[in-house]
């Protein structure tokens, strides 16, 4: 049996991941529009061996809102237009695009990946998401997403857009000068397609995609999420804090994948993960603390910009009760304090907690704290942990990311997959372009040197770079499952 291999994904973000960080004195004024900037990614990505370049896609509803948290979602080009370009400047890695269901129809879909993966040469996969935000929908004419309602939009979507990549086999492309026989009927197939969501006559006018099946990739920890990736995804990212919690994520769905699909098929996990990576771990604190200190904070650091009453009102419950990272307008120390259970007001936002203070923290307290440790080291028992850094760290969330030297970078990555908590990683960094190019000159060399990552492609598609067997076609194994609903 080959050695397991880890695998590496580049989530490209075009600020970067730290909601700060594209104002750090380094980064640069990014150029969302020219297809030089996603292009120097690609080469970067592609030069360290990577597997794939992921482009992410989040439609947004409020572009000013955006501006404030995730700016990449300020100025997005379309990913499939952008992959196409991408394929003419790269010739092994793997190209993911992202389309949501909810705003496309299977036939539309299905033939925009099977050209793309025919005119990379079978580098694509398809992410597919569920998520965005219900403004985003109206301009779709939709009123919302549907909320539990996608999820079997989705299901029959993505049934559909298999059965529609099945739909002209291969061979059928005759082309016979002598007999004038242009294609193979026997080898033509129409859908016929009557659902519940879905009515589809047809058949793609191309030849089944060069993969067979354009991988698919999920992401979500929901039921539903898991659900669906069980079913369906050949890759699956998402953010465990911990490898523990990365081992009963992977464990749960796999199992969920034998009752859904009959069989034992790989699905690969690659958790979301941003390195930060200096000369040494010290430099590296310094540099994420560095990055917090650019967040935009409320003017009132203290006590807020909100009124009273807001703190009792709905807006305010919401946010409270969602545990994500804290947003624009209540980024304070009175909103940390409403959110880890202990006023930290009397502190200011330059004091220390005390161990006293941190046995009263609630769980959400707690879980900051630990991930604050884990990211710098710094503990409360230390004297070491101040407020700012409390609150640097529920604004940044509990993506793991990962500070320290490149050694340590690299250690840490290995033991996630030598545990089986993760068969790799989908990286993004923190801004751009040195963290990247740290990761990729320097950690990745390390992790060939250790013999869990490739010296170089051995493949040029998508499925080989995992390992990944072409699927039979449906139409041409008359599969009773892959007819069904």
């Amino acid at each position: 049996m080959p050695q397991r291999q880890l695998h590496l994904g580049y989530m490209h973000w075009l600020n970067g991941t730290h909601w700060g960080g594209w104002r750090h004195s380094d980064a640069p004024t990014a150029q969302a529009f020219e297809l030089e900037y996603a292009t120097r990614a690609l080469r970067i990505v592609e030069d360290a061996k990577f597997d794939f370049l992921f482009l992410g896609d989040t439609l947004p509803g409020d572009i000013v809102g955006e501006q404030w948290v995730t700016t990449h979602n300020t100025g997005r080009l379309e990913p499939f237009t952008l992959a196409s370009q991408l394929a003419l400047k790269s010739s092994k890695i793997g190209l993911v695009v992202t389309a949501h269901p909810t705003f496309y129809e299977p036939y539309i879909l299905a033939r925009l990946t099977a050209s793309l993966d025919h005119l990379s040469g079978g580098r694509l996969a398809w992410n597919v998401v569920l998520g965005a935000s219900d403004l985003a929908a109206r301009n779709f004419s939709l009123p919302d997403l549907g909320g539990a309602h996608r999820y079997e939009r989705a299901d029959e979507f993505i049934h559909v857009v298999r059965r529609l990549w099945d739909s002209i086999e291969n061979g059928a492309y005759l082309q016979d000068k002598k007999t004038g026989r242009y294609i193979d009927e026997t080898k033509v197939h129409r859908l016929d397609w009557q659902g519940r969501h879905f009515q589809v006559a047809g058949t793609l006018p191309l030849e089944r995609p060069p993969q067979g099946h354009v991988p698919l990739l999920y992401a979500g920890a929901s039921e539903l999420s898991r659900e669906l990736t069980a079913k369906y995804a050949d890759v699956n990212f998402t953010g465990p804090a911990t490898p523990e919690d990365s081992i009963a994520f992977n464990t749960d769905v796999r199992r969920r994948a034998e009752r859904l699909r009959g069989r034992v098929d790989p699905i690969f996990f690659l958790p979301g993960i941003t390195p930060l990576v200096a000369d040494t771990r010290a430099q590296a604190v310094e540099l994420y603390e560095e990055l917090n200190d650019l967040l935009p904070f409320d003017d009132d650091l203290v006590d807020g910009d909100q009124d009273e009453s807001y703190w009792s009102g709905p807006d305010w419950a919401r946010i409270r009760d969602s545990r994500f990272p804290l947003p624009k307008g209540v980024r304070s120390v009175r909103s940390l304090s409403e959110r880890v259970g202990v006023d930290l007001r009397p502190l200011g936002i330059d004091g220390t907690v005390k161990p006293d203070t941190a046995d009263r923290f609630n769980d959400y307290g707690r879980t900051l704290l630990t991930a604050l440790a884990r990211r710098t080291g710094r503990t409360v028992d230390q004297g070491a942990v101040r407020v700012k850094d409390v609150l640097g760290a529920s604004i940044a969330g509990n993506f793991p990311l990962v500070i320290g030297t490149a050694e340590h970078v690299a250690d840490t990555l290995i033991d996630w997959f030598d545990r089986g908590a993760a068969e790799g990683f989908n990286v993004s960094v923190p801004y751009l372009w040195e963290p990247l190019e740290r990761f990729a000159n320097e950690v990745v060399p390390i992790l060939q040197e250790r013999g869990v990552y490739r010296a170089d492609y051995t493949t040029d598609t998508f499925r080989g770079h995992f390992g990944l067997d072409t699927p039979p076609n449906s139409f041409a194994t008359n599969d009773p499952e892959e007819r069904s609903a």
